[in-house]
């Protein structure tokens, strides 16, 4: 789990398979292991044999993976559930969404505003536009 692929990757376990860690230390994985496929976007990779996820949260979904293939999804929904986990995240998804560059996440926003100005609008109005909370689009607006 995470960083324990470095140990599996000195073993030559993973010459010429896919691979994932943290994305922190994935350039690190690649540099150190180059004949591993990093591929450092993804929560987990299942080799049948070997396996690796990225952080700790990615290590309960491959677990839960990995119960749902040897043990059915039934039996992995009920651990999940005593975990308070949800019952499937596919390792194909994202570790992270990375934010917005600073400027984009309000691009459009003060145009489409401008565009009426004959109408009231609220910061609800504004916030619905971007589809975000109105909570959200303060903390986006400070930050800019």
């Amino acid at each position: 789990i995470c960083s324990g692929v470095f140990a599996l990757a000195r073993t030559g376990l993973l010459d010429g398979r896919s691979a994932t860690t943290h994305w922190a230390r994935a350039d690190q994985l690649q540099s150190e292991f180059p004949d591993v496929r990093v591929e450092p976007d993804v929560l987990y990779v299942d080799h049948d044999d070997v396996a690796t996820s990225a952080g700790a949260g990615a290590g309960i979904d491959l677990c839960l993976h990995l119960v749902r293939r040897d043990h059915g999804a039934a039996h992995a929904a009920l651990l999940a559930r005593h975990m308070v986990m949800p019952p499937h995240r596919d390792g194909g998804q994202a570790q992270y969404a990375p934010p917005a560059p600073p400027g984009e996440a309000l691009n459009g926003l003060l145009d489409w505003a401008g565009e009426r100005l004959a109408t009231p609008l609220s910061v609800g109005d504004l916030a619905a536009h971007l589809n975000i909370s109105p909570r959200t689009l303060a903390r986006r607006f400070e930050d800019q």
